[in-house]
């Protein structure tokens, strides 16, 4: 049997631990900083799409609605809607899908709400551009109703975007 000296084993022995930390701490610190950058690029993804749909409801959308109600008054009429919703407004939140966890604890409720308040407002747009062809004044005087709903739902929709913005733009 050899014998080794006490001095050769315990530096080995600490060697070993001390290498064993320093890589943890190293791994820690990486993952530490990856992590970051993943909330940063979501944080900058959705604050690119939740802008842009922001202000494509506000300059575009809900001047359109506003003036079609106004045009209509008290007295139910005709509100033209061009606006039909068909398409998919939200690319880049179904793109990030599950990756929307790392954000902070508040945050993901929070845009999965926005984003379904999005998709809530775009089934009345829906509703909306199909009741603009009618004439039945029943039909006609739901749709003015409608269109009141959809304005105050997005005037609350754009209010708690900026919320979001300014949380996501934080991070």
């Amino acid at each position: 049997m050899v014998e080794l000296p006490w001095l050769q084993i315990s530096g080995a022995v600490a060697g070993g631990v001390v290498g064993g930390f320093s890589g943890f701490v190293a791994n820690t610190f990486h993952e530490r900083r990856v992590r970051l950058r993943a909330k940063r690029n979501i944080a900058c993804a959705l604050i690119g799409e939740i802008g842009a749909l922001s202000q494509h409801i506000e300059e575009n959308y809900l001047s359109m609605l506003r003036a079609d109600l106004q045009a209509c008054g008290d007295a139910p009429s005709v509100v033209h809607h061009a606006f039909r919703g068909d398409r998919d407004y939200m690319p880049v939140f179904r793109a990030l899908g599950s990756t929307v966890g790392y954000l902070p604890t508040p945050l993901p409720r929070d845009l999965v709400s926005w984003y379904t308040s999005l998709a809530a407002g775009l089934e009345r747009a829906r509703a909306l551009h199909e009741l603009s062809g009618q004439r039945d004044p029943e039909a006609v005087a739901f749709a003015v109703r409608l269109a009141k709903i959809q304005d105050a739902a997005f005037i609350d929709l754009l209010a708690r975007s900026r919320k979001l913005l300014e949380a996501l733009d934080c991070i």
